[in-house]
């Protein structure tokens, strides 16, 4: 049955090339992923019971002040009477959780998350992307079918399933950037990673809206059904089309097959890869902990984005569940389109020779963090003008775009030999980010859904944006290090392997 899928499958997209197809397929599981990981930010809102009482308190923020000022110059006491009576039957939810609670639920995937990310990444390394990658969003997807009946059922077997589908989520970063390192020539690796990776952002684009649409035609649980299923089907072209080497492609073209095997050699990749890791050297090298505490910085700020969005649309800005996933989404489209610029540009610097690797890491890394640091701020004390705070939150997230072209990318400048097991230790810390965020901006906004608290949750990102990326401009490095080699076929010296590349950067820009 397999084969036949297999050589369906190869006669149907047989004309397209090899690194194409690899693309496509990576980039829509990407958006698979993603979709398991932030269905419930529009979900949450929909199951969430709230009594009148608690609608008062929490009901919007903005709204409020904006119909208290109505009846204040009008004196028309009853302008409110209808929005409330749509409040009370929009937040008739299932689930009796307050904002800690809800803080937990939203958590609960990086309990699982955080364990896998290392050795997630050195297995890819051994063994290969395919099985790795594709079977954590097969066993994610089929998990996350029965998340209704575990929420119904009881809050720890909600938590125990969500921590399951982060535990196998886990090895998909780290594994992803395994077959970089097999597949992906140095110089198209930014690109490829800002189209193909980021395509989590723009999943976060249509999974919003796609999500608040499908809860308000038939309930909150239709958006675990929906997303669950359209991830297992996509495993039904991953593992029939997908290979691990591009030696065991079945179509690729020679010219294709050669230009990748030279690339790569050029770019300090061996042929084969070494069962034991140095790990002595790795956790002693500055450059490794920047990209490190980098991207721990970078996700602690994306992660409060990801799981807090909407609720601060709905109980703040008061947009219906509706508009909440469309504007909810706007910020990482945006994210998407800045990935896809700076990577282009990122490439051009580094091609015509207008910058080093390492200076080209630092600028976008500053891009990533530090401009949106400084936009958060006006974030922050924007008020009630859901325009602006909208726009100002797509610039946000726009320019955090620059993260593929400088530290998503940099443990394969300085390792690509390791490349999956570094970016494994890089998002176990990162993950630890991850689980403190929702639970940070819970513990402020429980019981006082207000401006105030919420400029707190904005205020949390700005001094880890800004020190992350003071450490990443200091001690980040654009030179493979020596311990790359350890154990390796290919025994070139970094400073040879880089002579190799810049020429052929230029030659293939020019």
């Amino acid at each position: 049955m397999g084969k036949r899928v297999e050589k369906l499958l190869i006669s149907t997209f047989g004309f397209i090339p090899a690194r194409i197809a690899l693309g496509a397929l990576s980039l829509l599981g990407f958006a698979c992923l993603y979709m398991l990981r932030v269905n419930i930010s529009v979900a949450i809102v929909a199951m969430v019971r709230r009594n009148r009482t608690d609608v008062q308190a929490a009901r919007a923020y903005c709204t409020e002040h904006v119909l208290d000022n109505i009846t204040a110059e009008d004196g028309n006491t009853t302008a409110t009477q209808g929005d409330d009576d749509s409040i009370l039957l929009e937040d008739q939810g299932e689930m009796e959780w307050d904002e800690l609670t809800q803080g937990i639920m939203l958590s609960s995937y990086y309990y699982g998350y955080i364990l896998t990310q290392i050795i997630g990444g050195h297995l890819a390394d051994l063994y290969g992307t395919r099985l790795m990658f594709g079977g954590c969003i097969l066993s994610s997807g089929i998990c996350t079918l029965l998340l209704p009946v575990a929420a119904r059922t009881h809050n720890v077997a909600f938590i125990t399933l969500r921590a399951i589908i982060g535990f196998c989520s886990g090895v998909s970063w780290p594994s992803m950037h395994s077959m970089l390192t097999r597949w992906i020539p140095p110089l198209e690796r930014p690109r490829f990673i800002a189209i193909v990776y980021f395509a989590s952002s723009l999943s976060v684009t249509f999974t919003l809206p796609m999500c608040g649409l499908v809860i308000d035609l038939y309930g909150w649980a239709s958006a675990f059904y929906l997303t669950g299923m359209l991830s297992v089907a996509w495993c039904i072209l991953w593992f029939p089309l997908m290979h691990d080497n591009p030696a065991q492609h079945p179509r690729i073209k020679s010219e294709e097959l050669s230009y990748i095997k030279v690339a790569l050699a050029a770019g300090g990749s061996s042929k084969t890869s070494s069962k034991k890791v140095p790990w002595r050297q790795i956790l002693t090298s500055l450059p490794v902990w920047a990209a490190v505490v980098a991207d721990s910085g970078n996700t602690f700020g994306l992660t409060l984005f990801l799981t807090q969005l909407p609720t601060y649309m709905k109980n703040i800005l008061g947009f219906s569940i509706k508009k909440n996933g469309l504007l909810s989404g706007l910020p990482f489209l945006s994210r998407y389109i800045g990935a896809l610029t700076c990577s282009t540009i990122a490439d051009w610097l580094l091609g015509r020779g207008y910058l080093s690797i390492v200076n080209t890491r630092r600028i976008f890394s500053a891009f990533a963090m530090l401009v949106p640091a400084v936009l958060l701020i006006i974030v922050a004390y924007s008020g009630c003008n859901a325009p602006l705070v909208v726009v100002l939150l797509c610039l946000s997230m726009f320019f955090n775009g620059g993260s593929p072209a400088s530290i998503l990318v940099n443990s394969t400048d300085i390792a690509p030999n390791y490349s999956g097991t570094l970016f494994g230790i890089g998002n176990t810390f990162a993950s630890l980010a991850s689980l403190i965020a929702p639970l940070a901006a819970g513990a402020i906004t429980e019981d006082q859904k207000t401006m105030g608290q919420w400029q707190k949750v904005f205020w949390m990102c700005i001094p880890v944006y800004g020190l992350a990326d003071l450490f990443f401009l200091i001690f980040c490095s654009g030179t493979i290090q020596p311990w790359n080699y350890a154990g390796q076929e290919y025994q070139g010296s970094p400073n040879e392997a880089e002579k190799i590349i810049a020429p052929k950067q230029q030659e293939e820009s020019s």
